[in-house]
């Protein structure tokens, strides 16, 4: 199905679609388009919902509708980075779905269920207001791709929602993201994570974009425990898992992101750690460890520094490449695991699920 027959938003449209709905050559429109998605004219965006600052990091939300009579929105964070060599950018985590249904136990999101999914333009929409905001207050750049003083560098789709579970929308949130007529955002700085999601992985391979990044949420080294904390597991257990990621057609020098959510006395054992590394020695990946953000309502502990390191430095007595997330946000609920409207959430028993929502350091960050 053409995205333009359903989505008449030009934010969730490329220069070919927006041209085939303005019956005209994508020539002709070219630099109409460009106006609309690089400076923003002619677009109306929405007021934020809530906005949230914390020493440099924005979280931001976004009207998404409404579902029984309650306002939904959408939460994005725009995330500081910094280098060892001392270069700073931004990431921006954008999100895929308001809530989710894949039922990780430890995930704000996970308690919302899942309320809807996003289109193609609403996705898109938070990039274009992550710019706006990165720009309120700074005169006019010069060039033409002023567009990209905001300076955020990359965008991961950590937000909200399991992006695999939306494929068609995300998939064309890239399209659109990365059409060089418009926002010309590179794909090797987009980063998709998923809880495994084995068939939206195979769908993603035939695409042919080989440069897009890939995170996977692992949390656990062998399918008991695995199937404990992420319902998915059951379906899609960790051999079928690392066998799709082994025939994924990654880039010549792209690595997968493996991330691993630290749990206090249930998955940061050193056994843990070995059954870690002996899953990832087939694949071409970094480690990124995570300790646990407490949640509003938190069924688990963080680990202790102590215990953090020591699984770190058994992971690098293996050969595996692994770095430590610095977290940010966790005061204003936008760390790791921690998005989510608690006014949304539902009662465990009737929960559809959730994925973890991140805004933290090692998102985004280039290896």
């Amino acid at each position: 199905m053409t995205p333009a027959a359903h989505d008449t938003d030009i934010l969730g449209l490329t220069l070919a679609e927006y041209a085939a709905a303005r019956q005209a050559h994508p020539q002709a429109v070219r630099q109409e388009y460009a106006r609309i998605m690089r400076q923003g004219v002619g677009l109306s965006l929405p007021p934020l919902t809530r906005r949230d600052d914390d020493g440099g990091l924005i979280k931001f939300c976004l009207p998404a509708g409404t579902l029984s009579g309650q306002a939904l929105e959408t939460e994005s964070v725009i995330i500081p980075m910094n280098s060892y060599r001392g270069t700073s950018w931004y990431t921006l985590c954008l999100s895929a779905q308001v809530g989710c249904r894949m039922g990780c136990t430890f995930c704000e999101t996970g308690g919302m269920g899942l309320l809807r999914n996003l289109t193609a333009a609403e996705i898109v929409r938070q990039r274009v207001v992550a710019r706006q905001l990165m720009l309120e207050g700074q005169p006019p750049a010069k060039g033409h791709f002023h567009y990209f003083a905001d300076g955020i560098q990359n965008i991961v789709f950590m937000g909200m929602g399991e992006p695999l579970d939306n494929f068609d929308a995300v998939v064309q949130a890239i399209r659109v993201l990365s059409d060089p007529a418009g926002l010309n955002f590179p794909q090797a700085q987009i980063t998709v994570s998923t809880v495994g999601r084995i068939d939206g992985l195979r769908r993603l391979a035939a695409l042919h974009w080989p440069n897009l990044r890939i995170a996977i949420s692992l949390n656990a080294p062998n399918d008991q425990l695995r199937e404990q904390l992420m319902p998915v597991n059951h379906a899609m257990p960790l051999a079928d898992l690392q066998r799709a990621l082994i025939e994924y057609p990654l880039a010549r020098k792209g690595l997968f992101l493996v991330e691993y959510v630290l749990l206090k006395d249930v998955n940061d054992a050193i056994e843990h750690a070995d059954q870690v590394a002996a899953w990832c020695g087939p694949l071409r990946c970094v480690v990124n460890l995570i300790p646990y953000n407490p949640q509003r309502d938190a069924a688990y502990a963080t680990p202790s520094e102590d215990s953090v390191l020591r699984f770190l430095r058994r992971l690098r007595s293996h050969g595996i490449f692994v770095k430590r997330r610095v977290t940010q946000g966790r005061d204003l609920m936008g760390a790791c695991g921690q998005l989510g409207n608690p006014a949304l959430r539902r009662p465990r028993s009737a929960r559809a699920g959730g994925t973890e929502g991140t805004a933290d350091n090692d998102a985004g960050r280039r290896p």
